[in-house]
């Protein structure tokens, strides 16, 4: 520990920071200050144990504690989240940082300082999250505005392997949304009312970035990525390209883009100032150039967001133009490990943030792993070849230590990042960044002196577009669910290959690191485990439920979708990234109830994503762009494709007879499509699931015609729980001692209806809804159900 002396200092918070995050971990606050005290006291001791354990346990419980404002916050009576109402309200408040461009919208984090319902007029306090659904405003930062909405407090889905966004937002200090559906509907009040430093840097960037988007239209987007932060303009399928070649990283401002900048800066500094003579003389030239660099690098630091992995390079840089000036010789490692720590004793809760992670991950992995994989190139004479062995090294080296956190988030790596970062960095990371920092000194008092080299950034962003499109068709690496196990064991690994001295030693925990982490992956067993379970996946409105077969064969029933036009992408978002999580690489039977998008456009993403058997739909078939992209992919992957309806034969998986109840035949059903769902009935020992899709009382009247057939111990319900399903005959053929109903949370549909849930209440049917207990899982060993539900990340 004595040459990283704050590696223990880090450890230690990181440690009492995850538990306090994932296991609600907290030590009491006396403890802190005992400890701080202890270690005091053990320093005139002669060992250095008790120290180093006090010291260890003193920054612990700093890191249990420290999360307490956002996990557990004391709310004054005037705080929004105590006022929520049921019915719109008028929000006044002011923007207190910029505004977050998002896919048609943007975000708006504001301060409340007023409600106003009917006549009367409250103070409020509280950070508000504002959702604009269509449309960007032209607010600032400290402009006070208002607007009417609902205010409801961050909720999750409740579904395996979700990010948890209400976390994500209580660590911003936001504990209540609210939206409207465009930017019109949002009233200025008044100008520049606060935050008059922030507002300035923000016109500042939002200045630049209108000069940008005019001059340069369709390399806009990505030049405004680059160099100010802005990434709600990059288009959605530019965006995802980035994505699916590995180069994600590049469209957000990082600790690179400000290295780059500050190399730059300093070597231009450096050279003007090796001209003059008299301070060729007189100074330190070297130690002058840095500490001139610095300036200009936090401004621009607050100029681009001031985003973690910008603030850790400018720490990471004032530190070492501190050493210079000191004349101490700086440790790349200690430099890192200094910023991390500045940066979490002011935000803890920035551990949690992705970007925090990749930046500082990248970056501990180019100062520790290039020198292990170069030396068995030592010897190469010709210094160009070792140059670029040493570059490939630092691409491999960066890719593989933030592989595990990536496929965490994503659920996929590409490989093809180490290629493509190979081409793109040296284009976009500086090139395009070089010439666009240029622009941007020379807009503001020489704009037409901006045009040059800001057509050199947008040619270099063309031609990477280029590369990065073509390199985006090699498939990802798909390594579906990654364990909090798997991410300690890597991150156990990687600390113990950072402090070891000996090479032996490193390579040998190393290997076993990596062989434990493949132990994770092996093939599961695809026999099954002698249990039918049906699990009903909470993905808000739409509905979609996977079953798995006594055997380990999988159907999915349904996808989810949003139901209007330009909506999230269920499937890609929130279905696909469950179903990894659930352990599912295969799909046997991918059934369509009916093609209404709340059901079928979650779909696309799973054809895209999962190897399918057989595609089932009804004989009445679909239309539009999504139907007809579903059955593209189905056919471009060769699947194939079954029509069933009540004619059909029953058909046995494995052990379970799966019989088709509805449609009729073709040419006999209905022309509403929720009444032509495809309804079945799965049968399992003394265990029966029936399956019902959005039917209504119509064909619930036609399928009473035998009323046998719909004998079931559990019922998914019609219709999301409508009133206008489940009669009364239905629900008395059917019998169920379980019924499911799939709803979103606070839906404007008003579903569950009331006098479902009565019907159902009467009859004193055991029910679960989604909107409430979130995914449902069903699980039957052929002689009785075990129902659960998910519950803060857990089946309970």
């Amino acid at each position: 520990m004595s040459r990283n002396p704050l590696l223990l200092p880090l450890g230690g918070m990181i440690a009492g920071l995850c538990a306090a995050h994932h296991l609600a971990f907290e030590l009491p606050a006396p403890v802190v200050w005992l400890a701080l005290a202890g270690a005091g006291a053990a320093l005139f001791l002669r060992s250095r144990v008790p120290f180093t354990l006090l010291l260890a346990l003193f920054f612990f419980a700093w890191g249990t504690v420290a999360l307490k404002p956002f996990l557990t916050p004391d709310l004054s009576p005037e705080h929004v989240v105590n006022r929520l109402s049921p019915e719109p309200v008028i929000v006044e408040g002011v923007i207190d940082s910029r505004p977050e461009g998002s896919a048609g919208g943007e975000r708006i984090f504001l301060q409340a300082e007023r409600l106003i319902t009917g006549d009367a007029s409250l103070a409020a306090s509280g950070r508000v999250l504002l959702y604009v659904k269509d449309g960007r405003g032209t607010f600032c930062t400290g402009d006070r505005i208002r607007f009417a909405a609902r205010l409801r407090r961050p909720e999750n889905y409740g579904l395996p392997g979700e990010f948890d966004y209400r976390r994500h937002l209580a660590y911003r200090s936001v504990f209540v949304t609210a939206s409207v559906p465009r930017a019109d509907r949002i009233v200025l009040m008044r100008e520049g009312v606060d935050f008059p430093v922030r507002r300035w840097f923000d016109l500042l960037a939002a200045r630049l970035g209108t000069f940008i988007s005019d001059r340069f239209p369709r390399e806009g987007g990505v030049l405004r990525a680059l160099l100010i932060g802005d990434r709600g303009l990059v288009p959605d399928e530019i965006a995802d390209a980035y994505t699916r070649a590995g180069v994600n990283h590049i469209l957000s401002i990082s600790g690179f883009h400000v290295g780059v900048i500050g190399i730059v800066l300093y070597q231009l500094l450096f050279r003007l100032l090796a001209l003059s003579e008299y301070c060729a003389l007189r100074w330190n030239l070297r130690r002058l150039a840095l500490v001139a660099t610095l300036p200009p690098v936090v401004f621009y630091l607050f100029l681009s967001g001031a985003a973690p992995a910008t603030v850790r390079s400018v720490v990471m840089l004032a530190t070492f133009t501190v050493a210079m000036i000191l004349e101490r010789e700086v440790d790349p490692l200690n430099t890192l490990v200094l910023a991390a720590f500045s940066i979490l004793a002011c935000c803890p809760q920035d551990l949690f943030d992705l970007s925090f992670q990749l930046s500082f991950l990248a970056l501990w992995g180019l100062v520790v792993l290039p020198p292990l994989m170069m030396r068995p190139f030592r010897t190469i004479g010709n210094a160009a070849v070792g140059k670029l062995l040493l570059f490939l090294a630092a691409s491999v080296a960066a890719t593989a230590v933030t592989l595990l956190p990536v496929a965490q988030t994503f659920h996929r790596v590409s490989l093809a990042g180490i290629v493509t970062n190979f081409l793109i960095v040296p284009l976009l990371g500086y090139g395009a960044v070089i010439a666009g920092f240029a622009a941007l000194a020379l807009i503001p008092l020489f704009p037409g002196a901006a045009e040059a080299p800001l057509w050199l950034a947008a040619m270099l962003v063309r031609v990477s577009d280029v590369i990065i499109t073509a390199m985006a068709l090699v498939p990802p690496l798909s390594l579906g669910s990654v364990s909090e196990e798997e991410m300690l064991v890597f991150y156990l690994g990687l600390t113990a290959v950072t402090v070891m001295t000996d090479e032996g030693a490193r390579k040998m925990v190393g290997g076993i690191a990596v062989a434990v982490l493949l132990l994770f992956h092996l093939p599961a067993d695809a026999r099954g485990n002698g249990t039918l379970t049906a699990t009903f996946l909470s993905l808000g409105q739409g509905e979609s439920t996977l079953v798995t077969f006594p055997d380990g064969k999988r159907m999915l029933v349904d996808g989810g979708g949003s139901l209007y036009e330009g909506g999230m992408d269920v499937g890609e978002r929130l279905l696909v990234p469950a179903l990894w999580n659930l352990g599912v690489d295969r799909i046997d039977y991918v059934v369509m109830t009916h093609p209404h998008p709340d059901h079928m456009k979650g779909l696309i993403a799973v054809a895209a994503s999962f190897p399918i058997g057989e595609f089932w739909e009804s004989g009445e078939g679909g239309e539009g762009a999504d139907y007809g992209r579903l059955r593209w992919l189905l056919a471009d992957r060769g699947v194939a494709i079954r029509r069933i309806d009540s004619s059909s034969a029953p058909l046995a998986i494995g052990v379970v007879k799966v019989e088709p109840l509805w449609p009729a035949a073709k040419g006999e059903g209905e022309s509403d499509a929720n009444e032509s769902s495809l309804v079945m009935r799965l049968a399992y020992g003394a265990t029966a699931l029936l399956l019902t899709g959005d039917i209504g009382q119509a064909t619930e009247e036609r399928l009473l015609a035998d009323p046998a057939r719909l004998r079931c111990t559990v019922l998914k319900v019609p219709h999301h729980g409508s009133r206008h399903s489940s009669s009364e005959g239905f629900l008395d053929a059917s019998a169920p001692r379980v019924a499911l109903i799939s709803a979103g949370k606070h839906n404007s549909f008003g579903l569950p209806a009331v006098q479902t849930l009565q019907r159902l209440a009467r009859r004193r049917i055991a029910v679960y809804r989604t909107d409430r207990d979130g995914t449902i899982e069903v699980v039957s060993d052929g002689r009785s159900e075990t129902v659960r539900t998910f519950v803060q990340g857990h089946f309970h």
